[in-house]
């Protein structure tokens, strides 16, 4: 059956409208969260604009980073109130003219499994462009709340920093922990965001195995064997 042009174009329009409003209505990932797992809270967050224009600017002032990243927030629809993206990367002092950083630095070999009822020590090597004045071990049991990490200060030989987990609360299934360094302006932690995940087992009970071997018994004189009758542990004087 014939169809007239009209209609196979009108058809072509409310093809395109459907699209848009499935695209319009997709949840996209809020583009600031990422950035901050990945590099950590920003040193500064400056936010202005309304409506469409309404933007925020996510600083990074730490020297190995000098990055400002501006979000931009897309159109409502659907029931959303828009998704937070990328527009735009600065430099810092570049573009800012903001003051650049350096904290402590941490270089650290992350500690993966360990015992239960072990102690454990936890080592760092923090270095600083001017000194370090303090460096934390943060731990708590895995999957427990953040608030419940607990502190120990962790003590210093030459550049090296450490602190040991008591045996007590090195228990499975496991632990997590972090290190947080400060040179009273700045501080590093590292992993930047989350903690480290140390899986806990239990110790394996040793294996003891005994070998059942002939005992070859001699004649503490001249060396010779002693007869078979004493070398089985039977007598050979009879009753």
């Amino acid at each position: 059956m014939f169809k007239s042009p009209k209609t196979t174009i009108l058809r072509i329009i409310i093809v395109c409208i459907g699209i848009l409003i499935v695209f319009s209505c997709s949840e996209e990932k809020d583009m600031r969260e990422g950035v901050v797992e990945a590099l950590g809270e920003p040193d500064d967050i400056e936010s202005g604009g309304s409506g469409p224009y309404k933007y925020e600017l996510y600083y990074y002032l730490n020297k190995d980073l000098n990055r400002v990243y501006e979000f931009r927030k897309s159109a409502s629809g659907c029931g959303s109130s828009g998704n937070w993206y990328v527009e735009s990367i600065w430099y810092a002092d570049y573009h800012f003219g903001r003051e650049l950083y350096e904290p402590p630095y941490i270089e650290h070999a992350e500690v993966k499994t360990a015992t239960s009822g072990q102690a454990l020590k936890i080592s760092a090597i923090v270095t600083d462009d001017e000194h370090v004045i303090s460096v934390d071990l943060f731990y708590k049991a895995l999957n427990a709340a953040d608030s419940l990490a607990v502190p120990i200060p962790m003590a210093v030989s030459d550049s090296t920093y450490s602190a040991t987990l008591p045996a007590s609360v090195v228990k499975a299934p496991g632990l997590e922990y972090y290190i947080e360094a400060s040179d009273g302006n700045h501080k590093s932690k590292l992993p930047p965001s989350g903690f480290f995940a140390i899986e806990v087992t239990d110790a394996q009970p040793s294996k003891i195995t005994t070998a059942n071997k002939a005992i070859d018994r001699k004649n503490s004189t001249t060396g010779e064997p002693l007869p078979e009758t004493l070398n089985n542990g039977s007598s050979p004087v009879g009753p």
